[in-house]
């Protein structure tokens, strides 16, 4: 599974970076809070955790993608995410830039592994030339780890463009 997901992460990143006069590549820093459901026999469960990881994507003027490694002592995570950016002036602010997305990936949670699918919206808001800070949400779907049904969250994101 690792080796499909590492896979489609440099076709997707090529895919989608078509000229490369607009291509921007960048590595970054994220901090992502989860609120994971999972629904049993005993009734409804649910279970917050914080994860810190690397990213690294490219990008043009009208698609993003990105890949991430992610984790904490119990949650680990490999994603791939798609992201389409909405309009280049948001309120004729190119500062601002929201996106709408898909993500897919790898999951470890307390030993249990499975894979995970779902959307995601966020603003880039770029500090310099070179920096920009990313504002999400995500929602993803989880499968084959009987502790968890889904994902939800919200992160931040700090990337370079190089």
């Amino acid at each position: 599974m690792l080796r499909y997901i590492v896979l489609l992460s440099f076709i997707f990143t090529t895919l989608f970076a078509q000229q490369k006069a607009e291509e921007f590549h960048f590595v970054g820093l994220t901090v992502s809070t989860d609120s994971m459901k999972s629904e049993s026999n005993s009734g409804l469960s649910e279970q917050d955790e914080t994860t810190f990881g690397f990213r690294y994507g490219r990008q043009t003027l009208d698609w993003r993608t990105v890949f991430t490694l992610s984790g904490n002592s119990d949650l680990q995570n490999i994603g791939l995410e798609v992201d389409k950016i909405l309009v280049d002036a948001f309120l004729g602010m190119p500062e601002i830039r929201p996106y709408l997305g898909a993500s897919a990936g790898y999951l470890n949670y307390e030993e249990s592994d499975g894979y995970y699918y779902g959307g995601n919206f966020g603003f880039l808001l770029y500090a310099t030339d070179t920096i920009d800070v990313d504002l999400s949400y995500h929602y993803y779907m989880v499968n084959e780890i009987d502790l968890l049904d889904n994902m939800q969250g919200a992160s931040l994101s700090i990337h370079y463009f190089y």
